[in-house]
């Protein structure tokens, strides 16, 4: 039976989600109050009624409806918290879709998306190849779309540890976006910095990498988002080197930019605090370090949730200082959750998963 047919989580998010109220109160002598109210209604909720008004009027499986529950469970996707939730209306929407392939594709899109920024690498692998292949099928391989999709699969692959696999995917694309777009476009830049991920995996290829990223910001205007993830990504492979002082004097500036630019409580703006406090680790600034993974973990917790891979991250990096510390007691429950946590969103076999639990026997020994 079709979710909507069943009510009463739609209804019960409608009403408590509704939006917020202004009421000025102006009073005259001798008069009563005269009270003026204005309401404020959320998008998710003026989506919510659109979609029910739809369905009401023309019916569940009409294309306007559909389309309105897309903009709905798009919008509910960007609540915190809700993401699974929208990844599930999603879902039922593609395979609802299956004989409108474009609009199918475009709901993929989306719900890939929410994969991604949810750190569920596994899954969002399934329904990205499944995207690709549908592109390449409606539009050809040097579609926009098709590009971009491909982009997504290969930073998912990544995610995944497979970066051999990537680098051949992503390869083809910045070839395809160079001829088509030119080497500084902003999507050809955005693929060559995929590709430079690719690199990051091994020791052997850091310089590699690190010249790749080097040669972006030549060709990157200094104050984009972009600028800043090159930056991010450069200021990783110089950690990697062991050039710490370079690599912390990059993060240091990164946390200001991400801060002022997107604000405090943004995703970047964690994730670069992360960095920094793990470079401080390996400068040997252990207990500034420790302070300031506690704090990213609550915050990554609150903005990414408990599951994502970064909150992971940064949970194993806690874990870490601690066991390095001799606090084993303290590393351990840590460092247990963050490997359930992998193995819920990147699957038992992934290499990390591996690599923790052999970490978590020589501790618990």
């Amino acid at each position: 039976m079709p979710f909507w047919r069943k009510k009463p989580k739609t209804t019960d998010h409608y009403i408590g989600d509704f939006g917020s109220a202004e009421i000025d109160v102006t009073e005259r002598r001798g008069e009563l109050p005269s009270i003026e109210i204005r309401l404020s209604v959320t998008a998710e909720y003026a989506h919510g009624l659109d979609f029910e008004r739809k369905r009401e009027e023309l019916g569940p499986n009409h294309p306007e409806t559909l389309h309105a529950l897309h903009v709905y469970a798009v919008t509910l996707g960007k609540q915190p918290g809700r993401q699974d939730e929208a990844i599930a209306l999603l879902e039922w929407l593609a395979a609802a879709r299956a004989d409108d392939q474009e609009n199918k594709l475009l709901t993929l899109n989306d719900m890939t998306r929410l994969l991604q920024d949810g750190g569920n690498p596994g899954r969002a692998e399934e329904w990205l190849r499944e995207a690709l292949s549908g592109w390449e099928r409606l539009r050809g391989q040097d579609d926009a779309q098709t590009l971009q999709i491909a982009s997504n699969l290969a930073r998912t692959l990544i995610d995944l540890g497979r970066r051999e696999e990537a680098e051949g995917l992503v390869r083809d694309t910045v070839f395809r976006r160079t001829r088509t777009l030119g080497a500084a476009h902003p999507d050809t830049l955005s693929s060559r910095n995929t590709l430079a991920g690719t690199l990051r995996g091994s020791p052997a290829r850091l310089a590699e990498a690190e010249g790749m990223y080097r040669e972006m910001l030549a060709d990157i205007d200094g104050t984009t988002d972009l600028s800043m993830t090159v930056q991010h990504n450069l200021a990783a492979v110089l950690t990697h080197q062991g050039k710490h002082a370079e690599a912390l004097e990059m993060y240091g500036h990164l946390v200001d930019a991400r801060s002022r630019r997107q604000g405090h409580d943004h995703e970047s703006t964690w994730r670069a605090r992360r960095n920094y406090a793990t470079v401080l680790n390996a400068l040997g600034r252990v207990t500034e370090a420790e302070e300031r993974l506690t704090e990213a973990l609550e915050g990554c917790r609150r903005v990414f949730g408990p599951r994502h891979s970064t909150t992971l991250g940064v949970q194993v990096d806690l874990a870490a200082t601690k066991a390095n510390q001799g606090r084993t007691q303290e590393a351990v429950p840590l460092l247990r959750d963050a490997i359930d946590g992998y193995r819920s969103t990147h699957g038992p076999d992934h290499p990390r998963v591996r690599e923790l639990t052999d970490i978590l026997a020589q501790l618990d020994g």
